[in-house]
């Protein structure tokens, strides 16, 4: 890290100020906050799978949190140390307390199984850790220990000596507060990944699969199943980062068909595997003292296709059966190698395209995924359109900020250069009015019912879950992600983040978090079962809270849900987390025959009411979409319909009707002598798209 790393902005003192804001807007702690922001950003990483807040300090011993089941992972132990300050001033962090904070938290890990946590009380956060982790600590194979502060660190990463837990050598990762705000941005510097094939000896024989006036190299090469474990157990998701599609369906479980032919038939794995597709920066070929061509160096692999047999191979080197390591020395893998220079123009798009080609097999696609396609930047675009009433003792309408990709928000904040200027915009968009997209489908998938997805961790499964069946939906009528869709949207987010807060107040245990997803699913069950009511969601947005009478409904009936969770039936995995996670707790609680109170009957609204209030809000956006099509057309720049006209009279594959001729001819005195009725446009933009289709390039 930086020596003379200088705040020359206020970003310190604004961290702290939003940690602060949080903490008191949701009832939990600032190092709750802390904990969670950082490692949410560690999750859409893809550095972390999981997060679990467990905190517990004792001399010599602390613990701040973990990654979830190490099983899980690869048999991999994440366990998270927090350093968190609220100093007015950033803090630098060295040798000597990083050496200490290393130490109490190895002691703790040493320690798991002594005596002396048998004494903990159930009610402490840390209890549950210790139940899922002390059973699973004889099987690791990896311990993480990763450090969360916000202070600056004062030394180079490596200086701080990894130590041994048991016969594990732990690796240790450091978020300090600079690496936080590259996270906030999107913009991090990262080492390259150099993969020296040469020295570690494993040059790949390669063929070349480009023609000398290509535009690109190609080649064609075989790897082991080793060297594959060997990368990925070395760099991880970092391989899969440019396919987000691959990176985020990229599971530490190993797929069954794959397991059985590493375990039953591995000398036919490149018989029937269909082998990766990847790209680099540079590849570096060289002719060995065999004469033969081969690949000596790659400079930042990256797996396009192919990310579950990389993922698959490493986890069956850790494990295929029992715990048994698998041998990968007969497992042979294609793989088709593009290089593509990093600083090129067309660096991304060629890495897009050939990701987007080589999974045309899949029905997701790479853009279900992407910040930019058309369902988030049609919800941006509400957000920003839609101003909320005012929330309760306030008299000032504000705007919910939908950030659909990281540092969206910090962003737009900071081109407000004075310190009035920032005041108004934290008005106008409050930092606890943000929902980004992994939030849209954690809330979308509570009241959907599809709680098994939300309860698989806090970021990427609820979020592909719910992304996987966007594009359909999309396609077939985008006319539904209306307003009516936002203001709901922001409806189910006003009341988790209330009941979170009560939740926080009256000292829940910590599963707040899963207690509240299945309390919110359980209600949206309800009415999903309903022929006769709906939520009203109309009524949370025009109030922009829920009243005392609701909330008391579902601490209630938390409660009931939080006593259900720690208490498994027989038979049942009796550690409660563990429990919470398996379909059996979901469809338990189900079957536990809840029931809810009249103090729910404000928020109710017959099917018919709720079905005239949905087909309001489609002709009102249909009419919105007319007049915005209307006024596409006539401020088009007038020579389009000429360069339209022109085009049209070159070549002989598009024809028009006569009436479209003339239209199109009448167009030429836009703003004139002509002004385009609804229809008129309609039928404009219909030859506008026409022509596209056929090759005219210009844009509307």
């Amino acid at each position: 890290m930086s020596e003379d790393f200088s705040l020359v902005d206020d970003s310190y003192e604004q961290f702290l100020l939003e940690i602060s804001s949080q903490a008191i807007d949701s009832g939990s702690t600032p190092q709750e906050i802390f904990f969670n922001n950082v490692t949410d950003l560690l999750i859409e990483e893809g550095e972390i799978q999981d997060a679990i807040y467990a905190p517990f300090q004792r001399t010599g011993l602390q613990f701040t949190g973990y990654g979830g089941n190490p099983l899980e992972d690869n048999r991999k132990l994440t366990v998270f140390l927090s350093d968190f300050t609220q100093s007015d001033e950033i803090e630098g962090l060295y040798l000597k307390d990083l050496e200490a904070l290393v130490k109490r938290g190895t002691n703790f890990i040493s320690k798991i199984n002594s005596k002396e946590f048998l004494q903990i009380e159930e009610s402490n956060p840390v209890f549950s850790a210790i139940q899922t982790l002390s059973t699973k600590i004889d099987l690791l194979a990896q311990i993480r220990i990763i450090i969360l502060t916000n202070k600056l660190i004062k030394i180079r990463a490596d200086k701080l000596a990894a130590p041994m837990i048991g016969e594990i050598k732990a690796q240790i990762v450091i978020c300090d507060f600079e690496r936080i705000k590259q996270l906030e941005s999107g913009v991090e510097e990262k080492p390259e990944i150099i993969i020296d094939l040469e020295k570690s000896n494993n040059s790949l024989p390669v063929l070349m699969a480009h023609s000398f006036d290509s535009s690109y190299q190609s080649y064609l090469t075989v790897l082991s199943g080793d060297l594959i474990a060997e990368l990925f157990d070395k760099w991880g998701n970092r391989l899969l980062e440019k396919n987000i599609r691959v990176f985020l369906q990229a599971t530490s479980k190993i797929n069954q068909g794959i397991r059985d032919t590493i375990k039953d038939k591995p000398s036919m794995f490149f018989a029937y595997n269909n082998g990766i597709t990847a790209t680099a920066d540079d590849v570096i070929v060289d002719t060995l003292d065999t004469g033969v061509r081969a690949i000596t160096k790659i400079i930042n692999l990256q797996i396009v296709n192919g990310g579950q047999t990389v993922s698959s191979i490493y986890a069956a080197s850790k494990f295929v059966n029992n715990f048994n390591a698998a041998d990968l020395s007969k497992v042979r893998v294609q793989m088709k190698l593009s290089k593509v220079e990093s600083d090129s123009e067309d660096a991304d798009s060629f890495v897009s395209d050939v990701s987007r080609f080589a999974n045309t097999q899949n029905k997701v696609n790479v853009s279900d995924f992407s910040s930019n396609h058309s369902f988030h930047v049609q919800i941006e675009n509400l957000s920003k359109k839609i101003a909320a009433p005012p929330a309760p003792n306030t008299l000032r309408s504000s705007h919910w900020f939908y950030e659909r990709s990281r540092g969206q928000y910090k962003y737009a904040k900071s081109k407000n250069k004075t310190k009035s200027l920032k005041k108004n915009f934290d008005k106008d968009f409050p930092s606890k009015q943000k929902i980004d997209k992994v939030d849209l489908a954690f809330y979308q998938n509570q009241w959907d019912c599809k709680i098994e997805s939300v309860m698989r961790g806090k970021g990427n499964a609820s979020y592909v879950e719910f992304f996987n069946g966007i594009e359909e939906v999309w396609s077939k009528n985008n006319e539904q992600f209306n307003e009516r869709y936002f203001k709901e949207l922001v409806a189910k987010a006003i009341i988790y983040k209330s009941f979170y807060r009560e939740m926080s107040r009256q000292k829940f245990s910590d599963f707040k978090s899963t207690v509240a997803s299945f309390t919110i699913g359980l209600l949206a069950s309800r009415f999903k079962e309903s022929k006769k009511n709906r939520f009203n969601f109309m009524k949370v947005w025009a109030e922009q809270s829920i009243n005392q009478e609701f909330t008391d409904e579902l601490i209630r009936v938390a409660k009931r849900i939080n006593y259900l969770i720690m208490n498994p039936p027989l038979g049942m995995n009796r550690d409660a987390r563990e429990y919470a996670r398996n379909k059996k707790c979901w469809e338990n609680i189900k079957k536990d025959n809840i029931q809810w109170t009249k103090k729910l009957d404000s928020y109710l609204i017959t099917l018919a009411e709720y079905n005239k209030l949905e087909k309001v809000e489609r002709e009102k956006t249909a009419k919105i979409e007319e007049y915005d099509l209307v006024n596409k057309i006539a401020n088009a720049r007038v020579e389009i319909w000429q360069e339209i006209e022109n085009w049209i009279g070159d070549q002989t594959i598009v024809k028009l009707e006569s009436s479209d001729a003339i239209l199109l001819r009448d167009a030429k005195g836009m703003n004139d002598i002509f002004s385009p009725t609804i229809g008129q446009s309609k039928r404009l933009f219909d030859i506008y798209k026409l022509v596209k289709d056929f090759g005219f390039e210009a844009e509307l």
